[in-house]
């Protein structure tokens, strides 16, 4: 029965597809080492490092990318779910004023409005972008199943057109420079190749993967170079420079076909062991939490100059430690939210405080009902 009910829960939730969430949280953490680490724009650290963590940084730009391609691929047939919201929303509320506790019972500085506000605030742009997009989620739903094939085909290359290409020549005021733009565009084609792409498990996915990270890596370290090496006084030091800017930006063309192909690569991995699918089951609804508890306002910038990257900078050993301080903070914030959950599956057993739970959730399901009635009556 315990088998059969692991197996259930695998195919369920796709343990390759938990595992690619898993691994764009990695990627996440390694934009944030090597950006609040300022890994890329210190002098001091040799050629060769320089260029190695260029690619760790250049292989994980797609992050972003694929938290929303799952979103669109799993989310285009299912109903609006209030409670998953208000989840994602309760942990990040719960984290910062947990955190902003600690800060003030040590008497360091805090910041009140992130902390007990950190949706409408922004401290964490990809979270309230992400929950203003799970919102209108319902309304794109409607559409993209309304059009056909081509139309929905047009619509997708005509976003990525007008916000990867156009915004980025003839956009000097940012009119479409929107993250939530950008979301909506990846939402569209995660649903799409949901709805029409066949993802064939013999194609080389990895392969082009792989070779299309390096063309991109080596395009960026050239502009790199030259956005330092060209006079800032020359109009076509701007040029450089908003081209660089684009290109770290999560709706580029190239990042965004890279994600796409890391993506099919995961959907077609079978993961036999029903071991491992358990474990990375375990992990998975702690992702969004360690996001939260590493990119915290009061810790992000403290966590990666504790490590002291610049005391290896002339190193071999700089990326394997750079590399180890990432698992170290993807563990140790893993740890802490494992700890939050047994004490949430604590306190529910607790009768009163379980019979509190399911009240609350009573009243969000009967919200969410009506909610979903709205989108079920159009026509």
């Amino acid at each position: 029965m315990e088998q059969t009910n692991v197996q259930n829960s695998v195919k369920a939730r796709e343990a390759n597809m938990e595992l690619l969430r898993i691994v764009a949280m990695l990627m996440v953490i390694t934009l944030h080492c090597v950006g609040r680490g300022l890994l890329l724009s210190n002098s001091v650290i040799s050629n060769v490092n320089l260029l190695l963590i260029q690619f760790l940084d250049s292989f994980s730009l797609t992050a972003n990318s694929l938290f929303i391609l799952l979103t669109g691929y799993y989310y285009i047939g299912k109903k609006f779910n209030l409670r998953k919201i208000l989840s994602l929303w309760g942990k990040t509320l719960f984290y910062c004023i947990l955190i902003f506790t600690i800060y003030s019972i040590l008497n360091l500085k805090t910041n009140f409005l992130n902390s007990f506000f950190p949706v409408f605030s922004g401290a964490y742009w990809f979270i309230t972008s992400y929950i203003a997009l799970y919102f209108i989620m319902p309304f794109l739903n409607i559409a993209i199943n309304k059009f056909s094939q081509k139309q929905c085909k047009f619509l997708i290359i005509f976003l990525v057109i007008l916000m990867g290409v156009i915004r980025i020549i003839f956009n000097p005021a940012d009119l479409f420079n929107s993250t939530f733009m950008h979301m909506i565009v990846i939402y569209i084609i995660g649903a799409y190749i949901k709805k029409y792409v066949k993802i064939e498990p013999n194609k080389q996915y990895f392969i082009k993967y792989v070779l299309v990270a390096i063309i991109f890596t080596v395009a960026i370290t050239i502009l790199n170079v030259l956005v330092h090496i060209v006079p800032k006084t020359l109009d076509v030091w701007i040029i450089i420079a908003n081209i660089l800017s684009y290109f770290r930006n999560f709706i580029n063309i190239i990042l965004v076909y890279m994600a796409i192909l890391l993506f099919m690569k995961f959907k077609t991995i079978n993961i036999k062991s029903n071991k491992l699918s358990k474990l990375i089951l375990y992990i998975s609804p702690s992702v969004f939490s360690i996001y939260i508890i590493h990119d915290n306002v009061h810790l992000r910038d403290m966590i990666w100059q504790k490590f002291s990257f610049i005391n290896l900078a002339n190193s071999w050993l700089m990326i394997p430690y750079i590399i180890l301080a990432i698992l170290i903070v993807f563990t140790v914030c893993l740890a802490i939210d494992l700890i939050r959950r047994g004490i949430y599956t604590g306190l529910k057993k607790i009768k009163i405080i379980n019979k509190g739970i399911q009240k609350i959730n009573e009243q969000i399901d009967k919200l969410n009902t009506k909610i979903n009635c709205i989108f079920e009556s159009e026509v």
